[in-house]
């Protein structure tokens, strides 16, 4: 079953790749920037941040989490393939001495050390455009986040958020 799973998620990855590549792009060069996806827990307005769910690829991962407390910040590998990924890989301690090589890297803050059902939650600022893009997604839904490669710091690191979905944003018309 992990196997078929890991298939699945390596033709999915690869499929992205091949879209990002000859699909048109953003004002963000494909080459500086990074998509991942998360479950949204909620938006704060004030402070321009959101608290989202990302999926954790490996146990491995999840096990590195117990060296990390509460509202600590983590850089935050993810796996993938080119620009995009929809899992992390791994946690590191920030650290401004070292230079990040990963391009598929960001800091956020860690919520909560406990991960649940293999999901991690991080909190992350957002840009001030991006809040109306997701101002009617819902807690529990999903959003597609854009982060510059490279991120060792928080500022900067996700340059866009929108809704996973386009039900996510509909609104209800009446004839």
């Amino acid at each position: 079953m992990r196997s078929k799973f890991r298939n699945l998620a390596l033709v999915t990855a690869l499929a992205l790749g091949t879209t990002a590549v000859t699909g048109t792009q953003s004002a963000q060069s494909a080459s500086d920037t990074f998509t991942w996806l998360g479950e949204l827990v909620s938006v704060d307005t004030t402070t321009r941040t959101m608290t989202v769910k990302a999926r954790v690829a490996y146990p491995e991962a999840l096990s590195e989490l117990n060296q990390f407390k509460a509202g600590a910040p983590v850089w935050v590998m993810w796996s993938g393939v080119s620009d995009s990924s929809d899992a992390v890989r791994e946690f590191r301690r920030p650290d401004a001495h070292q230079k990040i090589t990963d391009r598929l890297v960001m800091q956020a803050e860690l919520v909560s050390p406990h991960a649940t059902n293999q999901s991690v939650t991080l909190h992350v600022k957002v840009p001030e455009a991006s809040l109306a893009a997701i101002k009617n997604v819902k807690p529990g839904e999903w959003v597609t986040v854009t982060s510059r490669q490279y991120a060792a710091t928080e500022v900067g690191a996700v340059v866009g958020v929108k809704p996973y979905s386009e039900s996510s944003t509909a609104t209800a018309t009446t004839n």
